[in-house]
């Protein structure tokens, strides 16, 4: 099956996987990381688990404004090891040394660096 440059390499059958995948890790992710408990849906709290249709509402909105910007790089760095095969103990360091040396390279362009 040919892969389809639109979706970072992926066959189409595996783009549609993940769309039909992605609310369900996210209602996972939110519900381990006890959400609910912020949640304005009562049936998440009552449930103690989110149970929204998408987990998008708990785990977006959580991650969107609890996060910083490298915190949420790093979070993406990670799964992309972790699905690259990188052992889980190993994926966050990582991670973390390779946002670190990204944002170094960023820093040392002329007019991108914190000196602002």
């Amino acid at each position: 099956m040919p892969r389809n440059p639109d979706h970072r390499g992926a066959t189409r059958e595996e783009f549609e996987r993940f769309q039909r995948e992605r609310p369900i890790m996210l209602r996972q992710i939110a519900t381990i990381w006890e959400l609910w408990r912020l949640c304005g849906r009562k049936d998440c709290r009552r449930a103690k688990a989110c149970t929204g249709p998408n987990g998008d509402q708990c785990a977006g909105e959580f991650i969107s404004t609890a996060f910083s910007d490298e915190q949420r790089a790093t979070f993406r760095e990670a799964i992309r090891l972790r699905l690259s095969g990188v052992d889980g103990r190993q994926a966050w360091p990582e991670a973390e040394r390779r946002i670190a040396q990204h944002k170094a390279q960023l820093e040392a362009i002329p007019g991108m660096g914190s000196e602002r």
